[in-house]
């Protein structure tokens, strides 16, 4: 089965990075899982990262998905929304996904999350329950606390578990999108 995570910062890897590293190698624990990060190409601007046609292959073959979003302005950077505009709309139809934020501050916890979900919805994904959120600083150091290192192991379980019991179940009704767009064509 295919786990496919999001690097969703247009900036070098660093604590995020670290995160999902941690997250990535718990997976590869597992029978029968391949993991394949995708990341955005750089760009002349700092801000922007750009993707193309392979990453948009990757999520729509994957059978679970990580997204790794650190908190930008109160929500995901433009870069990863890119991604997300290039995606197909049937692209993470009744895929499981998991959501990794990492913020400056913890008052900073629902906001990325709240509009990942808001996508992850509009696309008809299987969002997992509960998100991992982080305070950069816990991945400041070589050795990251026992504590997050668990935390990041259950969140990818969700969708790891999901996948496995939801392998070729389609859930219903469409999203909306996917229902607009049937009229359109009729």
């Amino acid at each position: 089965m295919r786990f496919v995570s999001i690097y969703g910062s247009p900036t070098p890897p660093g604590k995020l990075a670290r995160a999902m590293g941690i997250a990535e190698d718990h997976v590869r624990q597992r029978d029968g899982w391949q993991v394949q990060r995708l990341a955005s190409r750089p760009t002349d601007n700092p801000v922007v990262g750009l993707w193309d046609a392979g990453d948009v292959e990757a999520v729509a073959a994957a059978d679970a998905v990580l997204v790794a979003s650190p908190v930008f302005r109160a929500s995901i950077p433009g870069t990863l929304k890119l991604l997300f505009d290039m995606l197909p709309n049937e692209a993470l139809r009744n895929t499981p996904v998991a959501i990794l934020t990492v913020g400056a501050a913890p008052h900073h916890f629902l906001s990325a999350e709240r509009h990942l979900r808001d996508l992850l919805s509009w696309f008809g994904a299987i969002g997992a329950p509960n998100a991992a959120f982080f305070v950069d600083s816990t991945f400041k150091d070589e050795v990251v606390p026992q504590e997050a290192q668990d935390e990041l192991a259950e969140c990818v379980d969700q969708v790891v578990h999901l996948a496995e019991r939801l392998s070729g179940l389609e859930f219903g009704p469409d999203p909306l999108t996917v229902r607009y767009a049937r009229k359109q064509r009729n």
